[in-house]
């Protein structure tokens, strides 16, 4: 199926297991299961979608952290939100990277 679409079910997961737990978990299994079943073969969009989709969460929760961050006092725990944005951020451009790099090879 679509890139995008297995990007929202991996986005639903990671949102799920950090934060709405059950609430978003069985949605994005049941999406995940119907769009595995229609899928074509060799399609290659569903891990790297999963990838990429996954990073839009932590970067969702690096940016809920920014204010907070700046107005910290030194040594009172606030979490670093460039931690969670750098993963995001690394996920997100590694799945949209190499799915355009995958694409690009079967056109050719």
């Amino acid at each position: 199926m679509g890139f995008w679409l297995w990007a929202l079910v991996g986005a639903a997961l990671v949102l799920g297991l950090i934060s709405l737990g059950i609430l978003v978990l069985v949605p994005a299994i049941v999406l995940a299961v119907f769009l595995g079943r229609r899928s074509r073969n060799g399609d290659g969009g569903s891990p790297l979608g999963l990838v990429a989709g996954a990073g839009l969460p932590l970067l969702l929760v690096a940016a809920i952290q920014w204010n907070a961050w700046h107005d910290r006092i030194v040594g009172d725990n606030t979490p670093n939100p460039f931690y969670w944005g750098g993963v995001g951020l690394c996920l997100l451009v590694a799945g949209v990277a190499a799915y355009a790099i995958r694409t690009r090879r079967n056109l050719h």
